[in-house]
């Protein structure tokens, strides 16, 4: 009985000591940013279809996002973050959508080995947007701003080059517009998503 025992806690350690050095801790402070894009769907009202359009009309501009976060253990990790879009011109004939977004929120990291770890986020915060009418509008040219506080899902990897510096790649599940930045545009629906490409540095 004491050998076996003995032999289930060796089993046990072995276990521990391959799962701690295929996956470090990496616990402590680190903060990172990247620049990407946010894609703008929207979908016209049926009856507003001119001749020859789709109903479907898709857009996107450069943005960016930085933020900083605290590193728990191997799976566990909490942020605070920022994104904007960084292109907030329009042109003469077509209104241009602005996001940005002041979030916190909770990660769930799956290390892959030593260097290369996949995460799912959930975040919480105020998203404000803002719609610009076309620059050749005429009568009411007011910029349309609604701030909302909301869910942000998103996926994401890390690939490590150091044990402290690292790639960070991250994509939102799009997100319903404002709605009223979508009564504002004169569309049915309106749904965005961001995904940058950066790096991560712990301290």
């Amino acid at each position: 009985m004491y050998i076996k025992r003995s032999l289930i806690a060796l089993s046990l350690a072995l276990v521990a000591t391959t799962a701690h050095a295929s996956s470090p801790d990496r616990e402590g402070a680190y903060v990172y940013g990247g620049i990407g894009k946010t894609h703008l769907k929207s979908k016209t009202p049926a009856a507003d279809v001119v001749p020859g359009e789709k109903r479907k009309q898709s857009d996107s501009g450069t943005s960016y996002a930085s933020g900083a976060g605290y590193r728990f253990g191997p799976f566990l990790a909490a942020e605070a973050s920022f994104e904007n879009t960084l292109k907030n011109s329009r042109s003469k004939d077509v209104s241009r959508l602005t996001n940005r977004s002041l979030n916190v929120g909770g990660l769930a990291l799956l290390p892959i080995g030593d260097r290369v770890e996949v995460f799912g986020k959930a975040a919480v915060g105020s998203r404000q947007q803002s719609l610009a009418p076309p620059k050749n509008a005429v009568g009411d040219t007011k910029r349309i701003r609604q701030s909302k506080f909301g869910v942000t899902p998103s996926v994401g990897a890390n690939v490590y080059l150091t044990e402290a510096l690292a790639v960070r790649a991250e994509y939102s599940i799009p997100q319903s517009v404002n709605k009223k930045v979508t009564q504002a545009s004169g569309d049915e629906k309106m749904r965005l998503n961001t995904w940058n490409v950066g790096m991560s540095y712990r301290f």
